[in-house]
């Protein structure tokens, strides 16, 4: 399964609809950039258990300074929380130190470490922790011969060697979770080769990200939250396309509000393209023409202008063919394909059509309409069963989770370009989740 099926993913899953005129398709611009945004959520008490994994591990050798030996023991979790760009822990310890043979005592100190961070434009974390303060809960009060401990040596000791340590304990494990490069590269190096999304059509999908951005994490109590966007062009093309690779965009660092996915599906058909969608599904389709049948043997569409022109060639009732033509529009929902003012006649033939033209003509334009809506009301159908099948959740790493989930809204727009060229436009909604589990 490839990492650039999250693309695939998140592109027919999200797509909030731009308003365009009923009669006049003008789309607003070609490609539209879609902006994918997700929310990250990590649980504090999972990166709490992540890191006391690694600070028991940390403390489990003694350290020894002339004739005291030190142990340490973590008596509680770690405490997390964000204040600015700082991130602060505190630390529950349990000192047993011994002086010599006989004398040894214990206590109880909290360690407070504070860390800056920041995200880099190469997709890593960098923090800087250290100590900056302590507070001793209980005083060790042992006395050897009347001699009572340095508490004063002790605490000095502990924070001098075990501070560090930890300190450093924790930036490893941060640092260790926190470079995106693999991922950022996996998904660019898939996102150069085209997916297959439907083989009877031939229909390929591309994406290309030009941009991504993460905003600073803030505290919300019993959770982390934060949020990632990009800005990518998603194409759907009508045979393989060629892709160069994808340079890695930098990382940009900025709040940003919340807002809605959007998702833009950008497509050029030419009139060949789609007269062969429209003969998959017209041709042998038999009509009422009054008593008789007419058959469809064949038919071309072409674009003149604004106009959608047809020739349909037909036997049965009729043998000759049946021009169309008439002009294209979406409803004012952006869910159906419609077309007004739609005419039609017979060439090719001797037979005068009289009294049935009327509502044969209503039935040739209602054919072509259901026709075309089927079509990509089915290849969007299709794409979503996919998603929902095969990337509902998606593992970018270990702890990174991806999950997408569209509805079944399909919204489209199209506009005519160029002569022979239809440029299109499908949007979905959804919702797209990262989530961060540290906890296994």
């Amino acid at each position: 399964m490839r990492v650039y099926a999250i693309i695939a993913i998140i592109t027919f899953t999200l797509l909030s609809c731009h308003s365009s005129k009923v009669t006049i398709q003008k789309l607003d611009r070609y490609p539209m950039e879609s902006t994918l945004y997700a929310e990250i959520k990590m649980e504090k008490k999972d990166l709490v258990h992540l890191l006391d994994q690694q600070i028991d591990s940390a403390l489990v050798q003694p350290i020894s300074q002339g004739n005291i030996v030190m142990k340490v023991e973590r008596t509680d979790n770690m405490s997390i929380s964000i204040r600015g760009d700082k991130l602060h822990y505190s630390l529950p310890i349990n000192l047993q130190a011994t002086m010599g043979s006989f004398a040894k005592a214990n206590g109880n100190l909290t360690l407070w470490f504070e860390s800056a961070y920041q995200f880099q434009e190469d997709w890593t974390l960098s923090t800087n922790t250290k100590v900056s303060d302590f507070q001793w809960t209980k005083e060790p009060k042992a006395e050897l011969f009347g001699l009572k401990f340095p508490v004063e040596k002790i605490s000095n000791f502990a924070i001098d060697h075990f501070g560090p340590m930890l300190a450093e304990t924790i930036d490893s494990q941060l640092k260790a979770y926190s470079d995106f490069r693999p991922q950022i590269q996996a998904l660019l190096d898939n996102a150069a080769t085209p997916i297959l999304v439907d083989s009877k059509r031939n229909f390929w999908f591309t994406g290309t990200p030009k941009r991504f951005g993460i905003a600073p994490f803030f505290d919300n109590g019993e959770t982390l939250l934060s949020s990632i966007y990009s800005s990518t062009i998603f194409h759907l093309h009508h045979q393989k396309p060629i892709i160069a690779p994808i340079p890695t965009p930098k990382l940009e660092i900025r709040p940003f509000k919340k807002q809605k996915t959007q998702i833009h599906i950008n497509a050029i058909f030419t009139a060949d393209s789609l007269s062969q969608i429209l003969k998959e599904q017209m041709v042998g389709m038999e009509l009422p023409f009054g008593k008789k049948m007419i058959k469809i043997e064949d038919i071309q569409m072409d674009f003149a202008g604004r106009l959608l022109t047809t020739k349909i060639k037909v036997s049965g009732g009729i043998n000759g063919y049946i021009d169309g033509s008439g002009a294209p529009y979406m409803n004012d929902n952006h869910t159906e394909f419609k077309i007004d003012d739609f005419d039609l006649k017979l060439t090719g033939s001797n037979m005068l059509m009289r009294n049935g033209v009327k509502l044969f003509r209503k039935k040739i334009q209602h054919t072509l309409e259901e026709t075309i809506n089927n079509q990509i009301q089915q290849i969007s159908l299709d794409a979503i069963k996919k998603i929902e099948k095969d990337y509902a959740t998606f593992a970018l790493s270990p702890i990174i989770i991806l999950s997408v989930l569209p509805d079944k809204q399909i919204k489209f727009n199209f506009e005519t370009r160029d002569g022979s060229l239809l440029f299109f436009q499908i949007s979905l909604n959804g919702i797209v989740q990262l989530n961060v589990n540290t906890n296994g």
